[in-house]
């Protein structure tokens, strides 16, 4: 049996039972703003812990435009890379699988416009 390859592959699935997020702010790492969340959970053996993280990425919702195979949602992941997420459904529960990707060229970035003179001599009607 091959071994499967989960590289820039994950899911997500509603939070255990256990867990309730209960605050969200920032926090400075040697000069650097970093967005946190904390999440109170309980260890195997029932100790009340506090896990802290860390914001690595941003989803927005896509307009699909009658593509049913294209991501639910896609935005940035770790400044660098891209982020798709699809929305889906097992045994009636919900849950969301994602890839992550290069960014691709151009990025859609728009063309800077042409650049105008307005101080040409030859276009001044007077």
């Amino acid at each position: 049996m091959a071994d499967y390859d989960n590289t820039n592959r994950g899911a997500a699935f509603a939070p255990f039972e256990t867990q309730k997020l209960i605050l969200q702010g920032k926090i400075d790492d040697n000069r650097v703003e970093r967005k946190i969340t904390l999440v109170k959970d309980q260890t195997r053996n029932g100790k009340t812990i506090i896990e802290v993280y860390e914001k690595i990425g941003t989803l927005f919702e896509n307009d699909k435009k009658g593509n049913e195979a294209a991501p639910d949602y896609t935005g940035p992941f770790n400044d660098v890379r891209r982020l798709a997420a699809w929305r889906k459904m097992k045994d009636g529960k919900p849950y969301m699988t994602f890839n992550v990707s290069d960014k691709k060229e151009g990025g859609g970035a728009r063309p800077e416009p042409a650049s105008v003179n307005m101080l040409d001599d030859d276009s001044i009607p007077f």
